[in-house]
């Protein structure tokens, strides 16, 4: 995505496809682009005025290309980095600490239910009367702080906080939704021994009619449009925002009188399916907000399923120094993606339809899309944040629904992760500085269709074990209660862990030779394939980079800091392997490569050392290395001719390379052209052998 903004620069040229075109005129093209003159129209200008990386690919000036990628990758880190603080720039351990100790007084308080039980928590509510037992004692000494540690009454309005530090913003709400009565069908055989059927919750058999003391919200419907509640999905359904809804009051006594009157008038009936208790905290001190909702689910098999979500959320910013730090990131954030969507219009118009065919294009409409998201998330809570909370904040006695508030910024969240997650993808594009660390990159590209193919086999293997273990085990074991969550207890059985008792337990029989089975196939079979196929794939890659010869960012730089060092007189210095030597010597590193080339193998390249004891941390003189030469030629080695060589013009490693594939493809074209030869021999003998019979 990155891109370095070039003026008409002749090193470019114009411009020119991607590598995997292969028209004539393309070639014809590269061939004759530098003897061509220069094109004046208005769309070679724009093409030479806005060059990236993926443009350049292919061409013949590698060092052009280099410097391209070393430009976007600046780019891009920097890029990164403020992206980085701009996503975990407001996010601290605070956040965990105060969520955890609100936890700890409102889900972990222990109560009575009576003289000789007693519930460690909302965590442990069962039953109805758990339900009530806990909204009388612990939620109601949680939300009001009337007195001291000391039993000593609060005097001053500011320290009757929870906890002395957290304000409460509004009051507490408590909401039922309910079904109605013949919701579901009771069997045949059964219907005069049942007379009332209360189904799960659904839109279609949610009950709206007033009962009870048929007065009041506690006792009558309201939509969710009256409640500007949204729905929320609960472990055994989702549930509408409407429903019916009581109000607590600010004083702990008018509130325990109201939770009493519900009880004794059985405002939670047998067609109630989920109870919600909503407040909001703020704390001044860390500037964070507490959207806190306690749930519990009554569901037709009688019974009751707490749970809970505390979402802390920073909803006031710039306040401090810091604050406007990350403001200033913001921006810098913006000028950034407005940046790179200019340079993926550049490259939409250059490579047309051809654009969609790259995966980092793909991946940087995905980035850039959900930075568009963010940005307009959090110019909507800048603009609109402070009016919305405003009326909110002075709703003193009456609920404070900061639902949407809540759930917005969730969102938001949420998308800056996906986003930061896909940016440090990204950075994978930009990791060929040298050949071991692009092995990773190449190996997954190379192997993705064996493993594509291989998740196919996989895939129908384990959905068997998921639905085998379901249908063993569903009914008993919590883990496998449904089909997905069999399905992520064989994931967690593959990383150790696992329950075996628990699956023993629930079938003597069948449990361990399903346990067995599914270890044996999945565990010891078809990982061992997948790790195979991964590592045959990057022995192979592992070998290709090892014996090509490319120039790559690395070369370009470290010969960027020679031509430096050299400027400033320290050019004696440098050890370099690389490249030809003037004084006709070699290094141990130009030996191994020069045999990696002719296909020796590691362990006769070890050999061909140890036989002419080559010692790593020396170099080879020129009588050596003709005299190595000379034994693997087979040939007599002249000691006069090796000490008094006979003048000749100096050759670059380069060149040698060059002439030694030279010679390497004439030979091959010659045994080519003998094989040839010799079949037209073999046939005219053929032909004539058959002409010598047919004379009489």
């Amino acid at each position: 995505m990155m891109s370095s903004q070039a003026s008409t620069d002749p090193r470019w040229g114009p411009s020119r496809e991607p590598r995997d075109v292969e028209s004539p005129e393309y070639e014809r093209h590269l061939s004759t682009e530098e003897h061509s003159p220069p094109e004046t129209g208005w769309r070679q200008r724009l093409e030479n005025l806005w060059v990236t990386r993926q443009m350049a690919e292919g061409t013949d000036n590698k060092t052009f290309e280099i410097q391209l990628s070393l430009k976007e990758l600046i780019i891009y880190v920097i890029f990164l980095i403020v992206f980085n603080i701009v996503a975990l720039g407001m996010m601290s351990i605070t956040y965990y600490y105060y969520t955890k100790v609100l936890m700890g007084l409102f889900v972990e308080s222990s109560f009575k239910v009576s003289l000789s039980c007693v519930v460690t928590g909302w965590k442990d509510i069962k039953t109805m009367a758990d339900f009530w037992n806990y909204v009388e004692s612990p939620l109601i000494d949680g939300l009001f702080w009337d007195v001291w540690y000391n039993d000593q009454a609060i005097t001053s309005k500011e320290d009757r906080n929870i906890l002395y530090e957290n304000r409460m913003l509004g009051i507490p709400r408590m909401r039922q939704v309910k079904v109605r009565n013949n919701s579901c069908t009771v069997h045949d055989e059964f219907r005069r021994t049942f007379s009332t059927c209360y189904d799960y919750f659904s839109s279609a058999s949610e009950d709206t009619e007033p009962f009870g003391l048929g007065t009041g919200t506690a006792w009558t419907y309201s939509s969710p449009e009256k409640l500007d509640t949204s729905s929320y999905w609960g472990w055994l359904g989702t549930y509408g925002g409407g429903g019916f809804y009581e109000d607590f009051s600010i004083h702990s006594k008018e509130t325990l009188e109201k939770i009493k009157a519900l009880k004794e008038n059985l405002w939670i009936t047998r067609g109630t399916r989920a109870v919600f208790i909503d407040f909001t905290l703020y704390n001044a001190n860390i500037n964070l907000f507490c959207i806190i909702k306690l749930t519990v689910e009554f569901p037709p098999t009688g019974g009751a399923t707490p749970s809970w979500d505390f979402l802390t959320l920073r909803l006031l910013s710039y306040q401090s120094k810091y604050d406007y730090f990350i403001f200033a990131c913001e921006i810098l954030f913006i000028f950034f993606i407005v940046f790179f969507t200019l340079e993926e219009v550049r490259e939409i118009i250059h490579f047309k339809f051809r654009y969609i065919r790259s995966f980092w294009n793909v991946l940087d409409i995905i980035i850039i899309t959900l930075s568009y998201a963010c940005i307009l998330f959090n110019i909507f809570q800048f603009v609109k944040l402070s009016d919305v909370l405003q009326g909110l904040l002075n709703q003193k006695t009456t609920f404070a629904n900061f639902d949407h508030l809540g759930r917005l910024q969730v969102d938001y969240n949420n998308m800056e992760a996906v986003a930061l997650f896909f940016a440090w993808v990204k950075i994978f594009k930009f990791i060929s500085f040298n050949k071991t660390m692009s092995q990773l990159s190449n190996t997954l590209s190379r192997c993705a269709w064996d493993i594509a193919g291989f998740s196919i086999m996989f895939f129908i293997v384990f959905c068997a074990f998921a639905q085998l273990s379901y249908l063993l085990f569903g009914s008993q074991l919590e883990r496998f209660s449904t089909f997905i969550n069999a399905m992520f207890t064989l994931l967690r059985i593959l990383l150790a862990d696992f329950d075996y008792d628990a699956i023993e337990r629930a079938n003597r029989i069948l449990g361990p030779l399903f346990f067995v089975t599914y270890i044996f196939f999945v565990f010891f079979v078809l990982l061992n394939m997948f790790l195979a196929i991964i590592n045959d794939t990057y022995s192979e890659v592992k070998s290709e980079i090892s014996s090509r010869k490319d120039f790559e960012v690395s070369d370009f730089l470290w010969r960027g800091v020679t031509n430096a060092l050299h400027k400033f007189g320290y050019g004696h210095k440098l050890a370099r392997s690389d490249g030809p030597r003037q004084d006709g010597k070699i290094t141990f590193r130009e030996i191994r490569d020069t045999l990696r080339k002719c296909n020796f193998s590691e362990l006769e390249i070890e050999m061909f050392f140890a036989k002419y004891d080559i010692d790593p941390d020396q170099v080879v003189g020129e009588v050596e290395t003709r005299k190595m030469l000379a034994d693997i030629e087979g040939r007599k080695f002249d000691t006069e001719s090796s000490i008094h060589p006979k003048s000749s013009p100096e050759v670059t490693q380069q060149e040698f390379t060059m002439l030694e594939g030279r010679v390497e493809r004439m030979e091959e074209s010659i045994s080519t052209t003998i094989d040839k030869i010799e079949t037209i021999l073999a046939q005219l003998e053929k032909m004539a052998k058959g002409q010598y019979r047919d004379r009489p």
